[in-house]
């Protein structure tokens, strides 16, 4: 598989891909965190501090409002991945 061809990883918190070091979240010491992205995880601690059906409510705002997806189509894609994510899992 060439480089144009990988695939990004994704974020284990909000499930967004990751293609550049820039994107990745960062631990308490500075240094690079590639599970989460710098939205999600900065400093060692996770930005957002909500239960997982308060995440997954945001996240479907962010993607009908910022993504143009419908309501229904978001809360069901929010709904299949987040759960799935290692921040999540319960």
């Amino acid at each position: 598989m060439s480089n144009s061809q990988a695939v990004s990883p994704r974020c284990r918190s909000c499930g967004m891909p990751m293609s550049e070091p820039a994107q990745f979240g960062t631990n308490a010491d500075g240094s690079g965190k590639r599970e989460y992205r710098c939205c999600c995880f900065r400093k060692g601690d996770f930005t957002v501090k909500l239960d997982k059906a308060a995440f997954i409510e945001r996240q479907v705002k962010i993607a009908v409002e910022k993504m143009g997806m419908k309501v229904e189509q978001a809360r069901a894609m929010a709904n299949s991945v987040i759960p799935t994510l290692n921040r999540w899992r319960s």
